[in-house]
Protein backbone atom coordinates (compact mmCIF):
# COMPACT_ATOMS: atom_id res chain seq x y z
CA UNK A 1 0.00 0.00 0.00
CA UNK A 2 2.76 2.33 0.78
CA UNK A 3 4.43 1.83 -2.30
CA UNK A 4 1.17 2.54 -4.40
CA UNK A 5 0.51 5.37 -2.03
CA UNK A 6 3.81 7.25 -2.55
CA UNK A 7 4.45 6.33 -6.45
CA UNK A 8 0.76 6.04 -7.48
CA UNK A 9 -0.61 2.63 -8.90
CA UNK A 10 0.66 3.08 -12.65
CA UNK A 11 4.03 3.69 -11.40
CA UNK A 12 4.32 1.38 -9.41
CA UNK A 13 5.79 -2.05 -10.85
CA UNK A 14 5.80 -5.23 -10.18
CA UNK A 15 9.27 -5.81 -8.99
CA UNK A 16 8.91 -2.70 -6.93
CA UNK A 17 6.09 -4.51 -4.70
CA UNK A 18 8.08 -7.39 -4.82
CA UNK A 19 11.54 -5.78 -3.61
CA UNK A 20 9.14 -4.07 -1.55
CA UNK A 21 8.28 -7.86 0.58
CA UNK A 22 11.89 -8.97 0.02
CA UNK A 23 11.19 -11.08 -3.28
CA UNK A 24 13.57 -11.45 -6.15
CA UNK A 25 12.38 -8.84 -8.35
CA UNK A 26 10.58 -9.56 -11.77
CA UNK A 27 11.08 -12.67 -11.08
CA UNK A 28 6.81 -13.94 -11.24
CA UNK A 29 6.83 -14.61 -7.57
CA UNK A 30 4.39 -12.15 -7.57
CA UNK A 31 2.02 -13.68 -9.48
CA UNK A 32 1.81 -16.92 -7.49
CA UNK A 33 0.03 -14.96 -4.88
CA UNK A 34 -2.09 -12.90 -7.21
CA UNK A 35 -3.50 -12.96 -11.00
CA UNK A 36 -2.34 -8.84 -11.37
CA UNK A 37 -1.44 -5.57 -9.71
CA UNK A 38 -4.63 -4.91 -9.39
CA UNK A 39 -5.67 -8.28 -7.70
CA UNK A 40 -3.00 -7.24 -5.08
CA UNK A 41 -3.86 -3.60 -5.00
CA UNK A 42 -7.88 -5.08 -4.30
CA UNK A 43 -6.18 -7.48 -1.51
CA UNK A 44 -4.81 -4.69 0.37
CA UNK A 45 -7.76 -2.76 0.50
CA UNK A 46 -10.17 -5.54 1.42
CA UNK A 47 -7.52 -6.34 4.33
CA UNK A 48 -7.42 -2.81 5.43
CA UNK A 49 -11.58 -2.39 5.30
CA UNK A 50 -11.30 -5.65 7.60
CA UNK A 51 -9.12 -4.32 10.21
CA UNK A 52 -10.87 -1.32 10.28
CA UNK A 53 -14.17 -2.91 10.85
CA UNK A 54 -12.80 -5.29 13.26
CA UNK A 55 -11.94 -1.54 15.49
CA UNK A 56 -15.24 -0.20 14.96
CA UNK A 57 -16.92 -2.90 16.63
CA UNK A 58 -14.82 -2.43 19.36
CA UNK A 59 -15.92 1.04 19.68
CA UNK A 60 -19.55 0.05 18.79
CA UNK A 61 -19.58 -2.23 21.80
CA UNK A 62 -18.97 0.77 24.27
CA UNK A 63 -21.97 1.11 26.32
CA UNK A 64 -21.68 5.10 27.38
CA UNK A 65 -25.32 5.10 28.22
CA UNK A 66 -24.74 5.19 32.03
CA UNK A 67 -21.58 7.17 31.57
CA UNK A 68 -23.56 10.30 30.72
CA UNK A 69 -24.82 10.16 34.09
CA UNK A 70 -22.11 9.86 35.58
CA UNK A 71 -19.84 13.00 36.73
CA UNK A 72 -18.36 14.72 33.89
CA UNK A 73 -14.63 14.10 34.76
CA UNK A 74 -15.34 10.32 34.52
CA UNK A 75 -16.20 11.08 30.64
CA UNK A 76 -13.08 12.87 29.74
CA UNK A 77 -10.87 9.99 29.35
CA UNK A 78 -13.14 8.37 28.18
CA UNK A 79 -13.81 10.79 25.07
CA UNK A 80 -9.76 11.61 25.13
CA UNK A 81 -9.14 8.45 24.35
CA UNK A 82 -11.72 8.17 21.69
CA UNK A 83 -10.09 10.58 20.06
CA UNK A 84 -6.50 9.49 20.20
CA UNK A 85 -7.88 5.98 19.03
CA UNK A 86 -9.39 8.15 16.12
CA UNK A 87 -6.47 10.05 14.96
CA UNK A 88 -4.51 6.65 15.79
CA UNK A 89 -6.68 5.05 12.95
CA UNK A 90 -6.13 8.03 10.38
CA UNK A 91 -2.54 7.32 11.07
CA UNK A 92 -2.57 4.15 9.71
CA UNK A 93 -4.58 4.46 7.09
CA UNK A 94 -2.48 7.40 5.69
CA UNK A 95 -1.43 5.02 2.92
CA UNK A 96 -4.66 3.92 2.04
CA UNK A 97 -6.40 7.21 1.82
CA UNK A 98 -3.31 8.83 -0.18
CA UNK A 99 -3.56 6.04 -2.62
CA UNK A 100 -7.60 6.51 -2.95
CA UNK A 101 -7.09 10.26 -3.73
CA UNK A 102 -4.39 9.36 -6.14
CA UNK A 103 -5.52 6.45 -7.89
CA UNK A 104 -9.42 6.01 -7.22
CA UNK A 105 -10.63 5.80 -10.17
CA UNK A 106 -8.39 3.02 -11.01
CA UNK A 107 -10.22 1.19 -7.91
CA UNK A 108 -13.47 0.96 -9.25
CA UNK A 109 -16.16 0.27 -6.62
CA UNK A 110 -13.60 -0.15 -3.78
CA UNK A 111 -13.72 3.58 -3.59
CA UNK A 112 -17.32 3.29 -2.95
CA UNK A 113 -16.69 0.82 -0.45
CA UNK A 114 -13.84 2.80 1.67
CA UNK A 115 -16.19 5.80 1.77
CA UNK A 116 -18.55 3.43 3.15
CA UNK A 117 -16.79 1.03 5.02
CA UNK A 118 -14.20 3.14 6.38
CA UNK A 119 -15.42 7.00 6.48
CA UNK A 120 -19.15 6.73 6.43
CA UNK A 121 -18.22 3.19 9.64
CA UNK A 122 -16.66 6.15 11.26
CA UNK A 123 -19.03 8.66 11.63
CA UNK A 124 -21.89 6.53 12.45
CA UNK A 125 -19.86 4.75 15.15
CA UNK A 126 -19.12 8.02 16.55
CA UNK A 127 -23.56 8.96 16.08
CA UNK A 128 -24.02 6.06 17.67
CA UNK A 129 -22.04 6.75 21.09
CA UNK A 130 -22.91 10.64 20.87
CA UNK A 131 -26.77 9.59 21.24
CA UNK A 132 -26.16 7.24 23.95
CA UNK A 133 -24.30 9.83 25.40
CA UNK A 134 -27.04 13.17 24.58
CA UNK A 135 -30.29 10.79 23.63
CA UNK A 136 -32.10 13.96 23.52
CA UNK A 137 -29.62 15.10 20.14
CA UNK A 138 -31.70 16.20 17.12
CA UNK A 139 -29.35 15.08 14.94
CA UNK A 140 -26.33 12.44 16.04
CA UNK A 141 -25.17 12.33 12.64
CA UNK A 142 -24.46 15.69 12.13
CA UNK A 143 -22.63 16.40 15.49
CA UNK A 144 -20.17 13.44 14.88
CA UNK A 145 -19.11 14.98 11.41
CA UNK A 146 -18.53 18.22 12.90
CA UNK A 147 -16.64 16.26 15.79
CA UNK A 148 -14.75 14.31 13.70
CA UNK A 149 -14.04 16.77 11.45
CA UNK A 150 -11.98 18.78 13.64
CA UNK A 151 -10.04 15.83 13.96
CA UNK A 152 -9.75 14.95 10.28
CA UNK A 153 -8.57 18.50 9.61
CA UNK A 154 -5.97 18.17 12.30
CA UNK A 155 -4.21 14.83 10.37
CA UNK A 156 -5.42 16.22 7.10
CA UNK A 157 -3.04 19.45 7.30
CA UNK A 158 -0.11 17.64 8.74
CA UNK A 159 -0.14 15.13 5.88
CA UNK A 160 -0.54 18.09 3.02
CA UNK A 161 1.66 20.57 4.39
CA UNK A 162 4.32 18.20 7.05
CA UNK A 163 3.12 19.87 9.83
CA UNK A 164 -0.37 20.41 11.93
CA UNK A 165 -2.64 23.60 11.94
CA UNK A 166 -0.32 26.40 14.03
CA UNK A 167 2.30 23.40 14.76
CA UNK A 168 -0.02 22.28 17.72
CA UNK A 169 0.53 18.88 19.09
CA UNK A 170 -2.30 16.29 19.67
CA UNK A 171 -2.18 16.50 23.24
CA UNK A 172 -2.71 19.68 22.73
CA UNK A 173 -5.52 19.58 20.69
CA UNK A 174 -7.75 16.58 22.10
CA UNK A 175 -7.46 18.52 25.43
CA UNK A 176 -9.46 21.27 23.53
CA UNK A 177 -11.35 18.70 21.95
CA UNK A 178 -12.37 16.46 24.46
CA UNK A 179 -13.59 19.88 26.55
CA UNK A 180 -15.97 21.01 23.25
CA UNK A 181 -16.89 17.68 22.59
CA UNK A 182 -18.63 17.66 26.38
CA UNK A 183 -19.60 20.85 26.31
CA UNK A 184 -21.71 20.21 22.90
CA UNK A 185 -23.02 17.15 24.47
CA UNK A 186 -23.99 18.33 27.81
CA UNK A 187 -25.52 21.37 26.40
CA UNK A 188 -27.86 18.86 24.45
CA UNK A 189 -28.21 17.30 27.57
CA UNK A 190 -29.08 20.70 29.52
CA UNK A 191 -31.45 21.51 27.03
CA UNK A 192 -33.83 19.20 27.30
CA UNK A 193 -33.68 18.87 30.63
CA UNK A 194 -34.48 22.41 31.81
Amino acid sequence: MRLFAERGFRSTGVGDVEAAAGLEPRRGALYKHFPSKQALLEAAVRRELANVAIGAAQIDALNLTTARRADRSLMEPVVTGLGRWFLGEMDRLEDLTRMVEHDGRRMGLLTGEVKTSIVDLSYRTAARLIADVAPEADDPEAIAVVLLGALVALRRTAWTFGSPPLDLDDDRVLAVWTQVALATLGALTATTAG
